[in-house]
């Protein structure tokens, strides 16, 4: 068998992967992404790029065959492998991303922020007597928000933010 046969092979699984994904999970499905690895191999790694969101276009193949889907909140696709279908959702309608905000990605969905132009600096408290960073605030003006680390940062469809409190214990 020649590398364009086997490719070919690959390519084609890839597409009924794909195509099965599509089936059963219409664009705007609520999902667990996981862009970097899968907890199953490095929990901590996961838990910090997790994504908690809902597809924003059908699965499709990449040119060597992976199936892949794009998700909001993450930008090219994901491999299909780092993608749960997520019935336990948080996500409610109208809503289209979830992230819990913690030290660790602050900067990095900073970063996201700026990326869709939307402002955002952190927050600050004074804390036993010091003044520190204690979240985010995202946007400007009367939309805008606040979202402490712990709390759940919620994007809509909109492209407005809202937040959800964590719950103290």
């Amino acid at each position: 068998m020649s590398h364009h046969d086997s490719l070919e092979k690959v390519k084609v699984k890839g597409q009924q992967q794909a195509d099965a994904f599509n089936a059963a999970h219409p664009v705007g499905t609520r999902v667990i992404a996981y862009p970097s690895v899968r907890p199953e191999f490095d929990t901590e790694l996961a838990a910090k790029t997790r994504v908690v969101t809902t597809t924003r276009t059908p699965a499709w193949i990449l040119g060597h065959g992976t199936p892949v889907v794009s998700v909001h909140g993450y930008a090219g696709g994901i491999t299909l492998e780092h993608v749960d279908v997520d019935p336990d959702s948080p996500l409610r309608d109208g809503e289209i991303l979830a992230h819990v905000l913690t030290v660790d990605n602050l900067a990095r969905f900073d970063n996201w922020l700026d990326r869709l132009g939307v402002f955002a600096k952190g927050y600050w408290e004074t804390v036993d007597g010091k003044l520190v960073v204690t979240g985010l605030r995202i946007g400007a003006g009367a939309d805008r928000v606040v979202a402490k680390y712990g709390d759940t940062i919620i994007r809509r469809a909109d492209g407005s933010f809202t937040v959800r409190a964590a719950v103290a214990s």
